[in-house]
């Protein structure tokens, strides 16, 4: 009998036991309950307004932002939501403006340019481009290799504006892109940033068969003619086949270097009426005596514009002559 109540004792012990620890569950349950209830207002808004984007009603989701925005301007996640919103609504310049009332903290940067919409991720490389932080370099680095060929051209525009020596090998592989575009961008950003090391690289992209990327890797080795970097120009120069010269002599022309005659003059063979105005342009801009004769058959041209050029360039050479 004693057995039997000691039994009966330890079941009630046992029961009394589970029940306290299904009441301190449920306690902490209704805690955390409480506790998700307190910032899920924000927490709906905030996945309402990707629902909505991701269903492409911009409107709607907008509308969502505003709304939580006006009860709660202070919101930070909200207002990072707005850029967002704005972004894919194709607003750039509403979405700069957003962007400032984002509280200063963590860079918004990783967000915009890894987000899950193309449309995002290409105006927010546009609106970088414009005006980009160099606390956000290795960001905009990893972007080049973006899927979308816009999302790689502007962050190149955008290490072209930073200048940072950094960015030379991500953008040398830029120059072998698919999009003519995307390699056009790259070879500015190389002559925005200084480096004599991109002139043999820049050099191999004169011949890229779009007239635009060939444009651009001229400007670029344009900007890198220096006199320290006339050395390099000038080995370029020396190896590089008549189609290639040209860019290279545009560049040394910069430098009133006397290399750079002969290729500028074997222009006004070329079909290309800009081509042959360009020449025309650096032989001034070269400002040697010797150059006038090369204008002197510019001035038959056929083109208006290449033979008013050659005018002001030989203006350009007597004054500088008479100084």
């Amino acid at each position: 009998m004693q057995g039997v109540r000691s039994v009966a004792r330890t079941c009630y012990w046992d029961q009394s036991v589970g029940l306290l620890i299904m009441l301190r569950i449920a306690l902490l349950m209704t805690v955390l309950l409480f506790a998700g209830c307190a910032r899920s207002p924000e927490q709906l808004a905030l996945n309402q307004a990707n629902k909505l984007l991701d269903e492409g009603r911009i409107h709607a989701a907008a509308d969502t932002v505003e709304a939580y925005l006006r009860e709660h301007p202070d919101s930070a996640a909200l207002l990072r939501m707005r850029v967002v919103v704005l972004l894919r609504a194709e607003k750039p310049d509403l979405a700069a403006i957003a962007l400032q009332q984002v509280p200063a903290g963590k860079s918004f940067t990783p967000e915009l340019l890894r987000h899950r919409d193309r449309i995002v991720r290409v105006n927010a490389a546009k609106l970088i481009a414009v005006q980009p932080n160099a606390g956000d370099f290795r960001e905009i680095v990893r972007a080049l290799e973006d899927s979308d060929p816009e999302v790689r051209r502007d962050c190149a525009r955008a290490l072209g504006q930073l200048a940072n020596p950094a960015a030379l090998k991500p953008l040398f592989r830029l120059l072998s892109d698919d999009n003519w575009f995307v390699r056009a961008e790259a070879a500015i950003a190389l002559g925005k940033i200084g480096d004599t090391r991109a002139i043999g690289w820049l050099v191999q992209l004169l011949p890229d068969p779009d007239g635009y990327v060939r444009y651009s890797a001229t400007v670029a080795l344009y900007d890198l003619a220096t006199a320290s970097s006339r050395p390099w120009l000038l080995r370029a120069l020396a190896s590089a086949g008549p189609g290639e010269q040209f860019g290279i002599a545009i560049a040394l022309a910069r430098l009133h270097d006397p290399a750079a005659l002969g290729p500028l003059a074997s222009a006004v063979r070329n079909n290309d009426a800009e081509i042959r105005r360009r020449a025309v342009e650096a032989l001034g801009e070269c400002g040697l005596a010797e150059g006038t004769n090369a204008l002197a058959i510019f001035l038959m041209d056929p083109e208006p514009a290449v033979r008013e050029q050659a005018r002001k360039a030989i203006g350009r050479i007597n004054a500088h002559s008479k100084e």
